[in-house]
């Protein structure tokens, strides 16, 4: 339950997901209250909210499916090149597809036309990449027990 203040006043306790429709029915201005609410109550809005806009948890895994798929063979085939050249040249030629392909991406990060989560997130790219560490390490000690 999420509870909003108004100066040191609880003016209502709701569901967090029904604050912003609740504010707006009442005619308050957001800037005018204060919205407390659990982590897990900000997790699930902000999960809902990112299944809302960019889809359900299958077609996230399947887009970040083909993004690993694509950065797999890529590199693959960019590492082939290099191993295989023997001048600057043919390791810069190497580099063109990889970099053709990537650069509007690169460009629309650049220029903030797409976000990326792991520099939004509270806590920024060190939190995510900390909370990758944690979440490889929980798998990963998941088969090492298995050994056992």
């Amino acid at each position: 339950m999420a509870l909003i203040h108004k100066n040191d006043t609880t003016i209502a306790a709701m569901p967090l997901a029904e604050v912003e429709t609740w504010l707006a029915e009442q005619e308050i201005d957001r800037d005018t209250v204060t919205v407390e609410a659990t982590k897990a109550e900000t997790r699930a809005l902000t999960r809902q909210t990112i299944a809302d806009t960019a889809g359900d948890s299958q077609t996230l895994i399947g887009t970040y499916g083909d993004a690993v798929t694509f950065l797999l063979v890529e590199t693959a085939k960019l590492a082939t090149a290099i191993n295989g050249a023997t001048t600057i040249a043919q390791i810069r030629a190497a580099a063109v597809p990889l970099a053709t392909a990537l650069t509007p991406l690169a460009e629309a990060v650049e220029d903030g036309t797409v976000q990326l989560a792991y520099r939004n997130k509270t806590g920024r790219q060190d939190a995510s990449l900390a909370e990758i560490a944690t979440r490889i390490g929980l798998v990963g000690s998941v088969f090492g027990e298995e050994d056992e």
